[in-house]
């Protein structure tokens, strides 16, 4: 019995020999998480939300700066505008692709390119049919490889600090909205709509540069050596399997497809509330001046909430579902009270309030539940079909907005209509809760990833830290 309890003990110190050792191997490989470089990756990814921020809400900007110089129909002119905002959430697969083929460092880049080339194409466009296609799908595309690019990159490059560094990074987008919206204003005021859509070209140029900051880190390259050794295992199916193969893994799970309805219906929500609000206040008897400044005020609420939802998932007191969900259900709640209050300015102030605070900051957690079902190599993925979702309910919410009112409805019964939207988008991603158990086993966790198979980094792969300083030196001498 002695000999054999002594066995026994050597065995168990070899088990935990082996964990530490493992456990330590783990440390020092992804060491570059949560510091250095991370956090210049992490102002890369601020500046392209607060650019693509800016985009985002101009779009009404851009809309009447075509109608001005085209002096077409509305109906046909909104395709531009439309057209610029589905994209970004429609292309979402496409970022995924590029990202999981290349980097997130070409993807942003990519973003850059396009919106460059969109919004100079758009200055010298003659015609709107040209210009449709120019900003809203030129520059559409843009959007969409920069937006998701920016927010998976962060994933990346963050693990014990993820969510507050996603919640800096999503705050950019109010931002951009604050800052920069008053600025494209005064552009087009004063240079036209062509001088505007240059001006929009030089401010966009700054992603390229966003783009290079964002090297990859060790985990981006351990999960694009992940993908690489599970295509090569399917070599027999490759052509065609092998690249829908992470689409097959991501949709047959039952907590992402909630996930995916819940985007669907919050999206077709919130994009039907913010096309009628600027109206509805002002058929409420307000100036399109108080509209305006209620519209900014959620801009910049939008900033801090953000922020404030990243540093309290950061503190792991709250599960990030119920961030998740919690924060759809009070805008989904607010906005359905809404229609009765709307008759007092406070009414509006207090749902204005409310809207800023709440409606991006279930973008923050977006990550971490996601990871709660797919693996850390799928993310991408998961996130971008997120996004696909939420796009086409970008571009039905419009729609049935229109019909509710073209029909005899009125924009009290439009908020109500978004608002039950908003409300079974919360639904659905509460019920991820009961998926989560039967999906456990499919999760790869960070500390996982030491069971991947090893690749030697090449040079291409890694960055130095010379070339660090040779980029950070080419910087100072352009400025």
């Amino acid at each position: 019995m002695t000999m054999v309890n002594k066995d026994q003990e050597k065995d168990v110190l070899k088990e935990q020999d082996s964990t530490e050792e493992c456990l330590t191997s783990c440390h020092d490989e992804f060491s570059d998480l949560d510091n250095g470089w991370a956090w210049a990756v992490l102002f890369a990814s601020f500046g392209t939300f607060f650019l693509i921020g800016n985009s985002m809400y101009a779009v009404g900007i851009i809309h009447s700066s075509l109608l001005d110089r085209y002096e077409e129909s509305v109906s046909l002119t909104s395709w531009a505008g439309a057209l610029h905002t589905a994209f970004m959430s429609l292309g979402g697969p496409l970022s995924t692709v590029v990202i999981d083929r290349f980097s997130c460092r070409t993807a942003i880049t990519l973003s850059g390119v396009f919106f460059v080339v969109g919004y100079l194409a758009t200055a010298f466009a003659q015609t709107i049919e040209v210009a449709i296609f120019t900003c809203g799908i030129i520059a559409g595309i843009g959007a969409a490889l920069g937006y998701t690019a920016a927010m998976v990159v962060v994933g990346f490059n963050f693990r014990r600090k993820r969510n507050l560094a996603l919640g800096i990074a999503l705050s950019g987008v109010g931002a951009g909205l604050f800052v920069l919206a008053p600025v494209v204003q005064l552009a087009r005021d004063y240079y036209g709509p062509a001088g505007f859509f240059i001006i929009l070209a030089a401010l966009t140029a700054n992603i390229i540069t966003f783009g290079q900051m964002c090297f990859p880190s060790k985990l981006e390259l351990q999960t694009q050596v992940r993908r690489k050794f599970d295509s090569t295992k399917s070599s027999s199916n490759r052509n065609i399997f092998a690249s829908v193969k992470p689409y097959l893994h991501v949709l047959t799970n039952k907590g992402m497809v909630c996930l995916f309805l819940c985007m669907f219906f919050y999206c077709l929500g919130t994009y039907l509330v913010y096309l009628h609000l600027p109206t509805f206040i002002v058929t409420k008897g307000f100036s399109a001046v108080k509209a305006s400044f209620l519209i900014s005020l959620s801009g910049i609420l939008s900033l801090f909430g953000r922020l404030l939802t990243g540093i309290v998932a950061n503190l792991n007191r709250i599960n990030d579902t119920v961030l998740y969900s919690g924060t759809m259900f009070i805008v989904g709640i607010a906005t359905f009270i809404y229609p009765f209050t709307a008759d007092y300015f406070a009414g509006h102030v207090i749902y204005t309030v409310l809207l800023g605070l709440f409606f991006g900051s279930c973008y923050v957690t977006i990550t971490a539940v996601s990871l709660e079902f797919v693996e850390i190599s799928y993310v991408a993925t998961a996130i971008g079909l997120q996004f696909c979702f939420g796009g086409i309910g970008a571009v039905i919410g419009p729609v049935c907005a229109g019909i509710v009112v073209d029909a005899g409805g009125t924009y009290e019964l439009s908020m109500i209509v978004g608002a039950v939207c908003i409300l079974l988008g919360a639904a659905f991603s509460g019920i991820t809760v009961f998926c989560r158990e039967a999906n456990s086993e499919v999760v790869l966790h960070l500390n996982d990833t030491i069971e991947l198979p090893v690749k030697q980094a090449s040079a291409n792969d890694v960055l130095q830290q010379p070339e660090k300083e040779s980029f950070l030196q080419n910087l100072s001498v352009d400025k």
